[in-house]
């Protein structure tokens, strides 16, 4: 064997190539292939090819072949297999499941192919050797099942080395209480948390509430869950929490506390995520408290529309804070992006003659003061968009790579900002890629002879937007928009609002976009050629070639 071979750096660098994470069988099996080459090597691979794992089969087949039985499902085109324990197992027959599972590192469970099922779980927490864990050295847990019976298994995973965790898609919500309760016992060195629910807002409890403000090494947190001010003031102050995803709870006393506090929170914190049922004056005081520097991303997420004044504190809390100059992500989202499936199926729509809710340039003014700001979203059926506001911002963010300011679902709402309102972002965003804006594409354009003018700019979503003349649309963006990978996003007929009439509109605009996507692209080429055409004149190199003209 090389020298090079006895390093067991150098070996297992070699297997963690291969393995790829373990996602592919034939990684796995090519790991195992090397690893049955000398014992030198096998030493090294084994730990490999059992760090990370995505079912317990693989640990339960090595027991006693008489211990265990697989079954064969043929289902549609595609196989396949369930594992079962057939008694339960001597202590003496736990050796090379044992043995094995103390290489496991990291456990992914998600899919909805089975696992284990119910009987199988529960004779291995029973029959385990006795005071020892499934996976005694197991670091990262991602635990998603849909059986309800199994789900909650997922506490008997739970282990003193556990740094990440993740619980996602419980059959139902209430099913992932009992593990959350426990996490500051179970798990004290936890590092990553993440929690996601079934239903929007997932349940409220205090005792979760309590167990996560136990936890002194949290550095990640996305919980779904509604948290009390004890959780939320804990994690305010926890000096390496870098992202936080959290939702406050509808509960005057907790916004009271929050309002309470004086000293500043969040010290390193560089990615906020905060979700609410109202735009609080405690979620705004939270923001003003915020002393770190590092804070990179923010994003609100409301239920009920706030008002414009509202929003217009948070804007103004947010850009006095000590991180305003390194501020790249900002987003606004009102109603709760999930709670949008629910309105159209009941095709639901908020009361829009309510002027104390408008998003006009005045709210948006406050954010002019952060200029490293390089994506802005914002979802919400008040925004009051033309053209002067979309020049403001063009002028006062021009490191913007993405833009995107939009109702929550389209219902045939017509826009203020029109085609010729784009030029101030294709002129002065140069690094501009993404946007997505209603327009009005109804009205004769009177700026089609501008000079070609590249941009990098690779989708125009323009929603359910009126057009009225695709050739002259596309005549006036093959001007800016010259990647050759450009593209126009529009509403298709189901993507909006039941309205009939709204409905057959979408239609007929989606045709018209489609088409002037596709004459932008034979302009550009136009263009382009015709630009080499009067270089090649230039430089006196002959005839000319013959222009190119083919419509995709």
């Amino acid at each position: 064997m090389n020298l090079c071979l006895h390093s067991p750096d150098i070996l297992r660098n070699i297997c963690e190539q291969a393995y790829e994470g373990g996602y592919e069988s034939d990684c796995r099996a090519t790991v195992a292939a090397f690893g049955a080459t000398c014992h030198g090597i096998h030493r090294v691979a084994v730990k490999v090819l059992w760090s990370r794992i995505f079912s317990l089969r693989p640990l339960v087949r090595c027991m006693p072949a008489d211990l265990w039985r697989e079954s064969i499902q043929e289902d549609d085109d595609s196989l396949s297999s369930t594992i079962s324990l057939t008694r339960p197992p001597d202590t003496s027959e736990w050796a090379r499941f044992v043995a094995n599972a103390a290489f496991v590192t990291s456990f992914k469970r998600f899919g909805l192919a089975p696992d284990l099922d119910e009987d199988t779980y529960r004779t291995l927490c029973l029959y385990r050797p006795q005071s020892s864990l499934l996976l005694p050295n197991l670091r990262e847990l991602i635990w998603e099942d849909p059986d309800a019976d199994v789900f909650e298994y997922g506490y008997q995973l739970l282990g003193p080395k556990l740094t990440t965790l993740h619980l996602g898609q419980p059959p139902s919500d209430s099913l992932v209480l009992p593990i959350l309760r426990s996490l500051h016992v179970k798990c004290p060195l936890l590092t990553h948390l993440s929690v996601q629910c079934r239903s929007s807002i997932g349940p409220e409890d205090r005792v979760t509430s309590h167990a996560i403000s136990q936890l002194k090494h949290l550095e990640t947190v996305d919980m779904a869950l509604p948290l009390f001010d004890d959780a939320l003031l804990h994690l305010a102050t926890l000096p390496g929490l870098s992202v936080a995803k959290i939702f406050l709870p509808r509960i005057a006393e907790v916004h009271e506390r929050l309002l309470s506090v004086a000293s500043p929170i969040f010290p390193a914190i560089t990615s906020l995520h905060i979700s609410a049922i109202r735009l609080e004056p405690s979620v705004t005081h939270l923001i003003r408290r915020t002393s770190s520097e590092q804070l990179t991303e923010v994003r609100l997420s409301i239920a009920h529309d706030p008002p414009a004044s509202g929003v217009r504190d948070f804007l103004v809390a947010l850009s006095h804070c000590p991180s305003r100059d390194v501020l790249s992500v900002f987003a606004l989202s009102s109603p709760l992006p999930c709670s949008i499936p629910l309105m159209l199926s009941l095709n639901a729509l908020p009361p829009l003659n309510r002027p104390e809710c408008a998003l006009d340039a005045p709210v948006f003014e406050p954010l002019f003061a952060c200029p490293e700001l390089t994506e802005l979203e914002m979802n919400s059926f008040f925004l009051r968009l033309d053209n002067a506001l979309i020049s403001l911002l063009a002028n006062a963010l021009p490191r913007l790579q993405s833009l995107r300011l939009m109702p929550p679902y389209n219902a045939g709402r017509l826009s203020e900002v029109t085609l010729e309102g784009l030029l101030p972002l294709l002129r002065h965003c140069p690094d501009l890629t993404h946007l997505a804006l209603p327009l009005n594409a109804t009205r004769p354009l009177t700026y089609l002879d501008a000079p070609m003018r590249p941009s990098e700019l690779l989708t125009l979503d323009v929603a359910d937007s009126p057009i009225s003349f695709p050739d002259e649309a596309a005549a006036f963006l093959s001007a800016f928009c010259t990647h050759p990978s450009f593209a126009i996003l529009s509403a298709t007929v189901h993507d909006g609002d039941h309205d009939p009439e709204h409905t057959r509109l979408r239609e007929l605009h989606s045709a018209a976009w489609d088409q002037a996507a596709r004459l932008v692209r034979l302009f550009v080429r136009v263009r382009t050629q015709e630009r080499n055409r009067i270089v090649y004149a230039d430089d006196g190199m002959g005839e000319l070639p013959p222009l190119q003209l083919e419509l995709s």
